[in-house]
């Protein structure tokens, strides 16, 4: 779907689809598209619920969507305490490294009880690679593995919170003078609607990038071994040390227990003889488990607003969410629609929210990509009538 590059998630209507992340780009806050526009205590009636299942304490069920508007299936799992965690797992465990099913990647996962489809992701036309290129920051057991390819809203998993961005830093110390690091792991460079980057800036890609590091005129690659540090070069809050290997001008795959840097000529890293060493450090406040999506639905009881313009969130569309209420507990919500006909509009889907009490909630990929696989089935209608394969997705884990 690049044509140019659009950013998208897997599903029929590509322009309503690519606006949706540019808007995530454009805007932050803006006037509301409906009247509701903060929780507060407000009033709310419990749904009506339906074929309730509960799994050692995952609690599986529908929900009547009819009194908020909503006219597709609703379908809820929620857990709170210790036994399960929320977990992001990417397809095929690597960075752009292509596509595959919610069930599949919870069924080659050990504990997996439950997933839905991630963060968005853009797609290639056709006879072009299709990596599944991942839009939002990606931080996975406390490794930073992608920097956000725009801007875009976020959730700490762990926190249980969402911000309006990533908030990260790394760095390489070279002889005393510090080098920025600008992305991390990102396909670049990058056409996608309104967005044009060139193949810029110091750029650091490690093992779990499944392409090739990109090489230009006027660029060099310089090849690191991790020597000391934590198991991971880019683990946030800790300082790696690198040996420089070599350097290239072509477009190579990163190895295990590597880390390249591809760097204009004439940067810092053109005066180092292979063999020395310098220092990286990586930085966030972002938590250890942290995924992208867009926009946020619910911030501590407050309704974001949703700009008017944002046609991917005042129509109705297929949803899936990920949310919190104030007591802890765990709540993924999805809805069944067709593109820009049927499913959840903003507004609808913050009723049906507020209605499970959920307090804190992002909205991730939708459309063709939702999915709710639970207790071995998929339980939902995805709108092309089988499940699709995604980049990334949220697997519930039940603890030993």
């Amino acid at each position: 779907m690049r044509v140019p590059r659009k950013i998208t998630s897997a599903r029929g209507s590509r322009a309503a689809a690519a606006i949706t992340v540019v808007v995530a780009m454009i805007f932050v806050v803006s006037s509301s598209a409906a009247p509701l526009s903060v929780v507060a205590n407000a009033a709310r009636s419990a749904p009506a619920v339906s074929a309730a299942t509960e799994v050692n304490g995952l609690h599986i069920y529908a929900i009547d969507g009819h009194p908020y508007g909503v006219f597709t299936a609703v379908h809820v799992v929620t857990f709170s305490g210790p036994q399960f965690t929320v977990s992001i797992d990417l397809a095929h465990h690597a960075i752009d490294g292509g596509k595959q099913t919610p069930s599949s990647m919870c069924q080659d996962t050990t504990g997996c009880v439950a997933a839905v489809n991630g963060d968005f992701f853009d797609l290639t036309p056709p006879g072009e690679p299709d990596p599944g290129d991942e839009v939002g920051g990606i931080i996975q057991n406390c490794v930073l593995l992608h920097t956000p390819e725009i801007a875009h809203q976020q959730a700490d998993l762990d926190a249980q919170s969402v911000s309006q961005g990533l908030n990260w830093s790394s760095a390489i110390n070279i002889n005393g003078e510090i080098v920025p690091i600008t992305a991390i792991n990102q396909e670049l460079p990058m056409s996608y609607v309104k967005v044009h980057l060139p193949l810029a800036g110091t750029l650091l890609f490690t093992p779990p990038y499944a392409l090739l590091i990109p090489a230009a005129p006027g660029r060099v690659t310089y090849e690191f071994t991790q020597v000391s540090g934590s198991t991971s070069a880019t683990t946030i809050n800790t300082t790696a040390d690198l040996e420089l290997e070599a350097q290239t001008t072509s477009a190579v795959k990163v190895r295990a227990g590597q880390v390249f840097i591809s760097a204009p000529t004439g940067s810092p890293l053109a005066t180092l003889p292979v063999g020395d060493t310098v220092t990286m450090t990586t930085t966030s406040t972002a938590g250890c488990d942290n995924i992208g999506g867009h926009p946020i639905l619910l911030d501590h009881g407050v309704v974001t607003p949703i700009v008017p313009t944002d046609t991917y969130m005042v129509k109705p569309y297929a949803r899936t969410v990920i949310g919190w209420t104030a007591s802890g507990e765990t709540v993924i919500m999805t809805v069944d629609g067709k593109d820009d006909v049927s499913g959840a509009t903003a507004y609808q889907l913050d009723r049906l929210l507020r209605s499970l009490d959920v307090w804190t909630a992002l909205d991730l990929d939708g459309g063709v990509s939702t999915t709710l696989y639970a207790n071995g089935h998929v339980l939902n209608k995805p709108s092309r009538g089988r499940e699709q394969p995604v980049s990334t997705a949220l697997l519930v884990i039940r603890n030993p």
